[in-house]
């Protein structure tokens, strides 16, 4: 007997480094909301971004009660962490990491901002995914606003993100692990 998903064989999402600027301190505020701080009166600044997604294994079944996290630049570029010693202001309103849990669908969702661009790389976002207490993967998803100039970028790490009438962004990105 086989159930609905067995025909299909998704590709694993490849693992990318997880970067000298994974948080050092957790921080009481661990939603998914990245531009609204808890306790502060104003908004994060930047392009806004809804990051919605998705997190299967290869054969396309939800994975349900897992943990996506995420830590990026805040608009200007910026790290929240001791070893980022790039000059510049950081955005004392934004998140820079959050969390998010799947649903029964294996739906994830984030409201962060586009991350600023520091020299060379494209913007993007880290992330780590979580079952229970183990970490299984620990990749990059790539800001794709256009597809100028994205041939060196791996295919399963792009997040190719539309601007809607309100000037905010959206994307979807598909974890399978």
């Amino acid at each position: 007997m086989t159930d609905s998903y067995s025909q299909y064989r998704y590709k694993r999402t490849p693992h990318d480094m997880e970067g000298p600027y994974y948080p050092v301190k957790r921080r009481s505020d661990e939603d998914n909301n990245l531009i609204n701080v808890k306790g502060k009166s104003k908004l994060a600044k930047g392009d806004v971004l809804y990051l919605t997604g998705v997190v299967i294994n290869t054969h396309g079944v939800p994975q349900k009660d897992v943990i996506v996290e995420i830590w990026q630049t805040d608009a200007n570029g910026l790290y929240r962490h001791p070893k980022d010693r790039s000059k510049g202001k950081r955005d004392p309103f934004f998140q820079y990491w959050g969390t998010a849990k799947t649903d029964k669908e294996g739906k994830y969702s984030f409201k962060t901002l586009i991350p600023g661009k520091y020299e060379p790389r494209p913007p993007h976002i880290h992330f780590k995914v979580w079952v229970g207490k183990k970490v299984i993967l620990t990749s990059q998803m790539y800001i794709i606003k256009n597809k100028i100039n994205t041939s060196h970028i791996n295919e399963l790490l792009k997040l190719e993100v539309t601007k809607n009438k309100k000037g905010e962004y959206s994307g979807f990105f598909r974890i399978v692990y």
